[in-house]
């Protein structure tokens, strides 16, 4: 559902009507992401634009493209880049044999490669081509790992995750399945200031905050890996308010409609996941965050920590 593509900077940047139609192609609502491969790609990019020409108004829009782009269509995931090895296509096809693209999209198909796809090529890049097909829903099987796996690209690049459920307890294996799988893929970016949030509802059958707030440690002992903590929220609706029913995990670059909900049943069943476009994940965001007037917050929203430690922040 979430692909990753390495994207030649010379073959984007061979022309205005190349990087328009390029750049068109990729957003997390498409389900197409560009590798930030190296980490120097955008400026590549317009280095390649200026030597094929693109000067004054054109080349502004293109900057601004790429600036728009790197938050909804560029993604980091540690790819290592060695200039001495090769040019940008050794560097990718070496890459893509340690750990595969969905494509490569190059100037020209070294080697004429399956999985690279020539900018030069008649009809060769465009969204009926098998390795650009990308769909904005996809059912996977509902165990912790297949979920993880599926929305693993935008758990590697956001620094916010906030994972939305109404029946989200942190006492229930079922759930804790899921957020283990998830927390392990955020892990590995062994970033400093990720935040990761879990928004769930008020209900009977809920403990009480003071409840919660004696045990979660215990609950989440072996789940969330060093470095990383969870803050809690929990949730009531408003009389003649917004539903607090559907299941996200929402990012500022990009988020997931979970139908069923995050708790793992089992490989026997089906969750449908649905990219959420821009604009819609913006709006969802906002209407979890402290100062919500779409919700009354049930305070105090905890802070778990990895070491089992929870206070009230």
């Amino acid at each position: 559902m979430l692909y990753e593509y390495a994207v030649e900077p010379k073959a984007i940047g061979a022309s205005w009507e190349s990087f328009r139609y390029l750049i068109s192609l990729f957003g997390f609502e498409r389900g197409r992401l560009i590798s930030r491969f190296p980490k120097t790609w955008e400026r590549q990019v317009i280095q390649a634009a200026q030597a094929s020409g693109i000067r004054d108004i054109k080349l502004q829009s293109l900057i601004s493209h790429l600036r728009k782009a790197k938050s909804g269509a560029l993604i980091r995931t540690g790819r290592h880049y060695d200039p001495d090895t090769g040019d940008w296509l050794d560097n990718a096809i070496r890459r893509h044999a340690l750990d595969p693209f969905r494509a490569i999209i190059a100037s020209e198909n070294r080697g004429d490669k399956d999985f690279i796809l020539a900018v030069d090529e008649t009809g060769g890049i465009n969204d009926d081509s098998p390795l650009m097909a990308a769909s904005s829903t996809g059912e996977v099987p509902r165990t912790g790992k297949a979920i993880a796996d599926a929305m693993s690209l935008l758990l590697k690049s956001a620094k916010e995750v906030l994972f939305v459920d109404r029946y989200f307890s942190l006492a229930d294996e079922r759930y804790k399945e899921t957020l283990r799988e998830c927390l392990s893929v955020i892990s590995k970016r062994q970033l400093t200031d990720m935040v990761c949030e879990i928004h769930c509802h008020a209900h009977e059958e809920r403990p009480s905050t003071n409840y919660i707030e004696q045990y979660a440690g215990i609950w989440l002992a072996d789940i969330i890996p060093k470095g990383l903590s969870i803050n809690f929220f929990v949730w009531q609706e408003k009389e003649k308010g917004s539903d607090f029913h559907a299941r996200f995990l929402l990012t500022a670059v990009g988020g997931v409609n979970v139908e069923a909900g995050f708790s793992a049943e089992g490989a026997h069943q089906k969750v449908l996941l649905t990219l959420l476009n821009p604009d819609l994940c913006r709006s969802k965001l906002a209407m979890y965050r402290r100062d919500s007037t779409d919700y009354k917050l049930v305070e105090p929203i905890l802070e778990i920590s990895s070491n089992g430690s929870v206070r009230q922040v």
